[in-house]
């Protein structure tokens, strides 16, 4: 029996190339069009500003179902499984984001939300790792808060770590020191595709990506 069509809603082509990669691999799919995608996505929007996450959550997932690759939705689903305590299942989606961070705030958000995980198992030297980590790609008012959260809970100070002591403590958890080699191989690939094809805004798009996350 002929394996059935998936049908995913990918608008950019660094999305193609991240899902066919990473997703679906021989299997056949088809890109959809319409506006399910952004109906969830933008629903899951309005109950995340009521603070009813549980039904936000029940709309990213939707939207997480039609893209999978989507870091909106992915980001979102997140947020709404920390707002709920689930604390695997946060874990297990910032692993996924891990994949598809293709810019330094999106690898800055990875690294915090691996540091609010770690704060929550009782891991606080972790934690304070990941946070500062994570400003080395953007700075954030939030890892700064956690940090000072921290002291205050535990009566200690946390001094400015080097570059190479934090490394040290990420690699000992097993946490990636940097953006996904993969991704940024296929984000790069989609770039000379699209500019290839004369579509010259995703083609830029891709390239600033790379650029932005390996400064070369």
């Amino acid at each position: 029996m002929a394996n059935q069509q998936q049908s995913v809603y990918l608008n950019h082509i660094a999305e193609i190339y991240l899902y066919e990669y990473y997703i679906a691999g021989d299997q056949p799919y088809e890109v959809a069009s319409g506006d399910r995608l952004y109906a969830h996505l933008r629903q899951g929007r309005v109950w995340m500003l009521e603070k009813d996450y549980q039904k936000a959550l029940e709309e990213l997932l939707s939207a997480f179902d039609l893209n999978p690759v989507c870091m909106e939705a992915i980001s979102g689903i997140i947020t709404c499984h920390k707002q709920l305590r689930h604390l695997q299942e946060a874990f297990e989606y910032t692993g996924k984001m891990y994949q598809y961070c293709c810019t330094r705030s999106e690898l800055a958000a990875y690294y915090r939300n691996l540091g609010w995980y770690y704060l929550e198992i009782y891991e606080p030297d972790v934690a304070v790792a990941c946070y500062q980590y994570s400003n080395l790609f953007e700075q954030s008012q939030q890892s700064e808060t956690e940090i000072r959260f921290l002291e205050a809970a535990l009566k200690k100070t946390y001094e400015k770590m080097e570059i190479e002591q934090l490394q040290r403590i990420l690699s000992e958890n097993e946490i990636p020191l940097k953006a996904n080699s993969v991704t940024l191989a296929l984000v790069y690939q989609a770039g000379k595709e699209a500019y290839e094809i004369g579509n010259r805004v995703q083609a830029h798009d891709c390239f600033c990506m790379v650029y932005d996350l390996t400064q070369d």
